[in-house]
């Protein structure tokens, strides 16, 4: 099989958790080279992936090196845009992760530039990937249910319970870029289209500014709902499901497992099992999507997350934080 020879822009917890034992594994895949400022991040990559490889302690460095095919971005999320910027630019397809900026401003131009250059270009919408997610989406789509007349997911967990370990980081940017963008991607992936607005009620418990339960409503064309319902100071096991109410039937699915039960009307409930691949590394779904990133750059197919896709789940992650600031419904803007 060709490999994909890879940069990979940050290699901290998150690299280290989802992309190191996935990337190792995968035969698509090769790391070439990994930008860090830490003496120890490179005796990690060194050790993870070879000696050889190349070693850069600034972005543009690693964008530039001729070595590297495509980059996978695991920074802080303030480093996001210049990281994109920098790669596409150089001609490198990229994989990162959201949000792509801090404000609408800032996301706009990244996904302009993105737009403009002739490579492959995917965020890390994981959920989307799940293989229990892609059967909701046919089953929705071939009209079992009827039309979808409302999509909610929800977010129970205790990340945030007694103080989030990432909370000042999530602070500065929100609740809905920092988080927020995974849960209204898996209504997309339903729904397929930009909501016209969004209205959010929250409280904000254990994590200072940040909203930690809540939940928000999106209107979509033609009256469709979305609805994302979240808790991070629930102290249980994590849970994340995904239910359809339609005009002809219903379905609820955990996005995590992957068993889905569905029904028409009247009809007794039908329940299968469609779990993502084992074991699963940092959330369910990061082998999906990588697996999909790797054939997208060796095929030049288009990403299911594609930048149409990262637009609209931005656009109304940013609804959410305008409704959330002034407490009345938001018109989702352009970006």
């Amino acid at each position: 099989m060709e490999r994909v020879n890879l940069g990979l822009m940050g290699l901290g917890h998150w690299g280290r958790e989802a992309y190191t034992p996935i990337l190792k594994d995968h035969p698509a895949a090769r790391v070439v080279a990994v930008s860090a400022r830490s003496e120890g991040t490179f005796a990690f990559a060194r050790e993870q992936f070879g000696t050889n490889i190349a070693e850069h302690r600034d972005l543009g460095d690693l964008a530039d090196d001729s070595s590297v095919e495509a980059v996978m971005i695991a920074l802080p999320n303030r480093l996001h845009a210049e990281a994109v910027e920098a790669a596409v630019s150089a001609g490198k397809h990229v994989f990162v992760e959201p949000p792509l900026g801090f404000d609408a401003e800032e996301i706009s131009r990244v996904v302009d530039v993105a737009s403009a250059a002739d490579t492959i270009v995917q965020t890390d919408l994981e959920l989307r990937y799940t293989p229990v997610m892609g059967f909701v989406a046919e089953r929705a789509a071939s009209g079992d249910l009827g039309e979808a007349l409302m999509v909610q997911v929800s977010l129970w967990c205790g990340w945030g319970y007694g103080g989030l370990q990432w909370r000042e980081e999530a602070e500065d940017q929100g609740f809905f870029l920092w988080l927020g963008c995974w849960y209204v991607d898996v209504i997309d992936r339903v729904l397929g289209s930009a909501p016209v607005r969004a209205g959010v009620i929250g409280g904000r418990a254990m994590n200072g500014d940040l909203m930690d339960y809540g939940w928000a409503t999106l209107e979509y064309p033609g009256g469709n709902l979305g609805q994302f319902q979240m808790s991070m100071v629930a102290p249980v096991e994590q849970e994340t499901a995904v239910r359809i109410t339609g005009t002809e039937g219903e379905l609820h699915a955990d996005i995590w497992t992957g068993v889905c039960r569905w029904r028409r009307r009247g009809e007794d409930w039908r329940e299968v099992s469609v779990p993502c691949a084992q074991p699963i590394h940092g959330f369910a779904g990061m082998r999906e999507s990588i697996a999909d990133f790797l054939e997208c750059v060796r095929s030049g197919s288009r990403p299911q997350a594609d930048l149409a896709v990262s637009r609209r789940v931005h656009r109304a992650a940013l609804a959410c934080m305008r409704s959330d600031e002034t407490g009345e419904m938001a018109p989702v803007e352009s970006v």
